[in-house]
């Protein structure tokens, strides 16, 4: 049979399709490895802080009281600072993507200087910068990052700077499949294979994965619980936001479920169905409860009010005081109703790029951190409307703030 009548074919389409998708692949991860990736989605989540402090600042929105960040008085603004971290990231980055991409144009592709030693170099630049201990480079707020990073990694929170441990950690969350890329990249270092190489998403086997994505939301669940325990165990909107975290953790196990029983040799039409049901429940589940509390607690906002018990001024759904024009809060809505959603990109077949491509990985994880970054602006000037009580568009002194119950 010719190559033209082969894949005319059926099987032949099949074969050609699987060829062009493992060539699309090797050619995706050659010029684009897996630690680059991961560095690419930390700048871009530094950058976008930046931007949301930026915007935040020249509205009057004294985010560094906020987050009880302490400064002094010849120290630029936090925003300033990132934007500078978020610099020396980026000329790194370039610098090794350049000395990448040259040495694949002569031919060094799968050399180890070309593909071993350049994404590492990128890579180990993250902790370089964040931890180097000279006194250049904002040494103060490094150490600031660094401190509350380290407290919230065993599910501290600080009752002094409890607003940034928890901003910190819920930005954790949207990274939580990046942290697992970055285990998925140490894994196949260690079994001696190149980071050049599509990624082994079992390697070490096929719960290491899950259960590092699962640790982000078990921080979160552990600071909930704090905050009811400290509460007295009176607030009770502490459990629901526990609960909120704890719907993740079906998702993730009948994931693995649903994957490993379709593999199997044993599995049968009628268990497949009940486990994919399952798995679509769970992840309707989480998408709704944590948008209804994206909108309803985070933002403060009414649309889940009935018009006659909203507070007076509210505009259609919103609330009394708004910082931003009315427009943009029906669009955060929009978009973060779609983006909890993203996971429907899978149920459809004809939308094979997010199911079976690498890229469609990077892609979701970058909708992620967008709607981080939509999420920040809301939460943090809701935060604000509630400690400086009617809406004052004027910086405070700390000692002002109200800390929120």
């Amino acid at each position: 049979m010719s190559d033209a009548s082969a894949a005319s074919s059926p099987d032949g389409a099949h074969a050609a399709s699987a060829g062009m998708s493992a060539l699309t692949e090797d050619l995706f991860s050659a010029y684009f490895p897996l630690p680059y990736r991961v560095v690419a989605t930390i700048i871009i989540g530094v950058w976008g802080w930046a931007f949301v402090l930026h915007t935040l600042t020249r509205l009057q929105i004294n985010v560094e009281s906020l987050l009880r960040f302490n400064q002094k008085h010849n120290s630029p603004p936090l925003y300033q600072i990132v934007y500078q971290i978020g610099t020396m990231l980026l000329v790194v980055y370039s610098a090794t993507t350049a000395l990448l991409w040259i040495a694949g144009t002569h031919e060094f592709t799968f050399t180890v200087f070309g593909f071993d030693i350049l994404p590492f170099l990128c890579f180990a630049s993250i902790p370089v910068i964040f931890m180097f201990p000279g006194h250049h480079g904002h040494r103060s707020s490094r150490n600031r990052f660094m401190s509350t990073l380290k407290r919230i990694s065993f599910g501290g929170l600080d009752a002094e700077t409890r607003f940034a441990d928890i901003i910190t950690a819920d930005a954790l969350t949207s990274y939580s499949k990046v942290l697992a890329d970055g285990w998925i990249m140490v894994c196949m270092v260690l079994c001696g294979r190149s980071v050049a190489a599509i990624p082994d998403r079992t390697c070490g086997g096929e719960w290491v994965a899950p259960m590092i994505i699962s640790i982000p939301y078990l921080i979160r669940l552990r600071q909930c619980l704090t905050d009811f325990m400290r509460s007295n165990m009176q607030d009770y909107a502490h459990l629901l936001n526990a609960a909120k975290y704890s719907t993740t953790f079906p998702v993730i196990i009948l994931s693995v479920v649903k994957h490993k029983y379709d593999n199997s040799e044993g599995a049968t039409y009628v268990g497949a169905l009940i486990i994919y049901d399952l798995w679509i429940l769970s992840m309707l589940a989480n998408s709704i409860f944590s948008f209804c509390w994206d909108v309803h607690k985070d933002w403060d906002l009414t649309i889940f009010v009935p018009a006659s018990k909203r507070p007076e001024m509210a505009h259609r759904g919103l609330r009394p005081i708004t910082y931003f024009p009315a427009s943009f809060y029906y669009l955060a809505v929009v978009l973060d109703l779609g983006l909890r959603f993203t996971w429907s990109l899978k149920l459809s077949p004809h939308l094979y790029f997010f199911n079976d491509f690498e890229g469609g990985v990077f892609v979701l994880e970058v909708m992620e951190l967008f709607r981080r970054w939509i999420w920040l602006f809301l939460r943090i000037e809701t935060e604000w409307i509630r400690a400086t009580g009617a809406g004052m568009r004027v910086p405070l002194p700390m000692s002002e703030l109200r800390p929120k119950d």
